[in-house]
């Protein structure tokens, strides 16, 4: 198909002007993937890498708050939304609910950079810290807007924990049933994709997040890694989901429910996934994808999933954009990609 030729010139022309290493694309219709394509290395500094395919982990960056922390939350719908955070977090100081830090109106604040401390006490128990520390921080009025909140999902990794811990809540919940290979990276992950060059050295199979990184690794916002074939996995289940399937833990009505509860006014943001802005030239879900009945999510590493859910049809981007640093015009780069490979996915008949 045209199109497909379309997507991989778009990726091959990203990296070829040095947006990170490696990329790959998932797309999927009507339910089942139609086009896949893998290109590019490992890393490309100090010296180039060796090539990825289809299951060499990525790290997923924020793609982690959907595909974990929120499916965690899909996958165990007796949960009470609605209960106050105060009473599920020790010493937390916010005055939302576990439904308002799910759509980042909670009045969280958006991002606060806990890992100086962290990296320099070195706590017993970095997760825990971590946590104390976002609990602490000061709220602002919850269900008045939504402020997109790193430290909201650092809560909500707290909450999933469950008995088990976090990485085990989500094998048990999303990975096992779903047949995924994702996980988090609590020491070294062999064969990833390297993510940044920075005073760690070159971040390769360890979480890029540095909240993440000195916070335990495995957080609500942060630190899953996983494949194109392991995000396409998941897309599918969604979609699937939401046309009324069961899939794995993953019940019909509840899937719709996170998919469409809009609990802050005037927001675009639904139960932990994102809809498209309304606005043209906003939406890095692009400007030809539908703006409603769709949902999304992006991560600073350069990921990204958008579903449409009445045609059951996604699109999956992993590239390590901040390879081998943020900075070099990368975070508008990858938005000029997502929006195009988006666009070209949505003008499928």
């Amino acid at each position: 198909m045209r199109e497909m030729d379309r997507i991989a010139s778009l990726l091959d022309d990203a990296l070829a002007a040095g947006l990170g290493s490696a990329a790959a694309v998932s797309v999927g219709d009507a339910g089942v993937e139609v086009f896949r394509y893998v290109r590019g290395h490992r890393w490309r500094v100090p010296e180039l890498g060796p090539p990825i395919d289809d299951h060499t982990p990525f790290d997923l960056a924020s793609l982690t708050k959907p595909m974990a922390t929120v499916a965690i939350a899909m996958a165990e719908p007796a949960q009470n939304l609605d209960l106050p955070v105060a009473q599920l977090v020790s010493k937390a100081v916010c005055r939302g609910t576990v439904r308002q830090l799910l759509a980042h109106g909670a009045g969280c604040a958006a991002h606060v950079e806990f890992f100086r401390w962290l990296r320099a006490t070195r706590p017993i128990d970095p997760r825990a810290a971590l946590i104390e520390r976002a609990a602490l921080e000061p709220c602002g009025d919850p269900g008045i807007a939504s402020v997109y909140s790193d430290l909201g999902f650092i809560l909500l990794g707290a909450i999933m924990t469950g008995w088990t811990g976090l990485e085990e809540n989500f094998w048990h919940a999303v990975a096992e049933p779903l047949e995924l290979k994702a996980r988090y990276a609590l020491g070294p992950l062999d064969h990833a994709v390297a993510t940044e060059l920075d005073d760690r050295g070159l971040v390769c199979g360890l979480v890029h997040d540095e909240n993440a990184y000195w916070g335990g690794r495995a957080c609500g916002h942060a630190g899953l890694f996983g494949s194109i074939d392991d995000v396409a996995r998941f897309a599918a289940a969604m979609v699937r989901a939401a046309s009324g399937e069961r899939v794995g833990r993953f019940e019909p009505d509840v899937v719709r429910h996170f998919f469409t509860d809009a609990p802050i006014p005037g927001s675009t943001w639904r139960l932990g996934w994102d809809t498209p802005s309304h606005t043209p030239g906003v939406s890095q879900a692009g400007d030809r994808w539908p703006r409603e009945h769709a949902v999304g999510h992006t991560g600073f590493t350069g990921t990204s999933l958008w579903l449409d859910l009445p045609r059951r049809r996604w699109c999956a981007l992993l590239t390590n954009r901040v390879h081998p640093t943020r900075h070099a015009g990368t975070a508008d780069a990858i938005k000029v990609l997502r929006r195009a490979v988006n666009d070209v996915v949505a003008s499928w008949p």
